[in-house]
């Protein structure tokens, strides 16, 4: 009898704990403004500023020292976190069964935008990481259609050698990057899940930090793989 009283009582726990994290979810979906959906660079929808709490998240939410997003940012701290805000929201049209969040993992010079789907009542669906950037190196761009098929453009450094941002590119000055180029394509479908169509890679290659910092991925002259 104890034992069938303790699993109840933890199963209303758990409960409890996930409708108060839906409920904050939809807190945010309810007062973010609903834009028309961006072709390009999210940030530039942002119309308001929600925290997600770590236990809301549904969504990895590491910040990393390398351009290889291998070696994660850690804490002296225990309380810390990652600062990880939704900021824009978009409608998949003629589609009402879910919503759209733009959101951005900060840590000081770090910056990675996910786009995550949500039931309206604050539920997570899915999420898919579309942007990253370390200061002005762009490191991973995409685009969207307004049929919300994804185009991810991503620069994978070849290095097994961790590459740090601030040891390497700051102090050490470092002119250039090997890097392969990873186009994906994905569809988020009426569900709200995001399906992965395609992947295309391309041969390496040097890149100088200062194309990095100025040209978008998509407009490279890479040579595909056969």
């Amino acid at each position: 009898m104890k034992k069938i009283f303790l699993t109840g009582f933890l199963l209303l726990i758990f409960a409890t704990h996930g409708i108060a994290q839906s409920e904050w979810m939809k807190t945010v979906i309810d007062n973010i403004p609903v834009t028309a959906p961006p072709s390009s660079d999210i940030t530039k929808q942002r119309r308001a500023a929600y925290n997600v709490p770590g236990e809301d998240r549904g969504f990895p939410d590491y910040t990393y020292k390398d351009f290889q997003r291998n070696q994660r940012i850690t804490y002296k701290d225990p309380d810390r976190e990652t600062d990880c805000t939704a900021y824009c929201q978009f409608r998949k049209p003629g589609n009402s069964e879910f919503t759209i969040l733009g959101i951005s993992i900060d840590e000081g010079d770090y910056r990675d935008i996910l786009l995550a789907t949500y039931e309206f009542d604050g539920s997570p669906i899915d999420w898919v990481d579309v942007e990253v950037k370390f200061g002005d190196i762009k490191l991973k761009q995409y685009k969207i259609t307004p049929e919300m098929k994804l185009f991810v453009y991503e620069l994978k450094p070849t290095s097994p050698t961790p590459i740090y941002f601030y040891e390497d590119y700051i102090q050490k000055k470092i002119s250039s990057l090997n890097a392969q180029r990873i186009d994906t394509v994905y569809q988020i479908d009426d569900d709200g899940k995001v399906n992965k169509l395609s992947e295309k890679k391309y041969q390496p290659k040097d890149y100088s930090m200062t194309t990095l910092e100025t040209a978008d991925i998509w407009n490279g002259n890479e040579t595909p793989l056969q």
